[in-house]
């Protein structure tokens, strides 16, 4: 009897050290990994030269944030560069409208059109989807109908962000809708620099609507920019975009006189603030 419960004290001792370790272990491991703590962080914009692409002015401009939509930016760069025919027609699967499925919670909408599964559409009709209205299902239908493997797509990004000298961008999906692609205000204000010089970016990026059919069933899509505030500014090229972890994103091109300004504003809390600071930047 006596042995019986020397050995349980023992067992008890013994559980009581195993799962001490483990807490420790976890605490050490969670001391080390680097999670970001996004909502620490205040406001990041820049303003650069659109000609030149020199520096003007800007803040917090050197640290790094989720782009959320301000990807397709860099999406469409390489779009471009694979030399779409914008006449051709494709169908879109299912596997394009589920695309974001891994991203999101169970019943939230992330496409502002009404794409469906077996829809049979004209490139064209998805380039404006994704410029315009952010359509993250239209981004990834352009992906798997430009010659690339979706691996490659992304391999191709970060490519091209390196080669232009980009440090803090990095991309792991082509949409925006995963916070891990991520940049600096600075970077960023690169990328839509060198994507508003694609006149079929830009002038796509600025337009207030578009509509299109579904070329199966006849039906209609509309493709609508929900961003008035900024349309009212009248802007060369403009792309937005949120996540809750990047708040709101904005990216655009402005000519005011003989200003031309490329602007960027990231984490914004909400539109009167990234207005704000796109008006104050502007005038640089």
């Amino acid at each position: 009897m006596f042995y019986n419960n020397r050995l349980w004290q023992y067992f008890v001792v013994i559980f009581i050290l195993l799962n001490f370790f483990i807490l420790l272990s976890k605490s050490v491991l969670a001391q080390t990994v680097n999670t970001p703590d996004y909502d620490s962080i205040g406001l990041a914009s820049v303003v650069l030269n659109a000609q030149t692409g020199k520096l003007i002015s800007g803040q917090n401009y050197n640290t790094t944030l989720p782009l959320a939509s301000l990807t397709k930016l860099m999406t469409a760069v390489i779009l471009a560069k694979q030399n779409l025919n914008f006449n051709k027609k494709v169908i879109i699967t299912k596997e394009e409208i589920s695309y974001v499925n891994p991203y999101i919670e169970a019943g939230d909408v992330t496409s502002q059109i009404n794409l469906k599964a077996g829809d049979k559409v004209a490139i064209n009709d998805l380039w404006n989807a994704m410029l315009i209205a952010s359509s993250n299902e239209a981004a990834i239908a352009l992906v798997d109908n430009s010659g690339l493997s979706r691996k490659e797509f992304v391999a191709a990004m970060n490519r091209q962000a390196k080669s232009w000298g980009l440090k803090s961008t990095y991309f792991t999906e082509v949409s925006g809708i995963d916070p891990k692609n991520i940049g600096t205000a600075l970077e960023m204000a690169i990328i839509a620099q060198k994507a508003y010089a694609y006149p079929s970016i830009r002038l796509a990026s600025a337009k207030a609507s578009y509509k299109f059919r579904d070329l199966i069933s006849g039906r209609r899509i509309s493709v609508i920019s929900r961003n008035s505030s900024l349309l009212a500014m009248k802007p060369l090229g403009m792309k937005v975009g949120y996540l809750v972890e990047a708040k709101i994103n904005v990216a655009l091109r402005l000519k005011k006189g003989l200003k031309d300004r490329v602007i960027v504003v990231l984490h914004a809390v909400n539109n009167a603030l990234r207005n704000r600071e796109i008006n104050r930047l502007a005038l640089k």
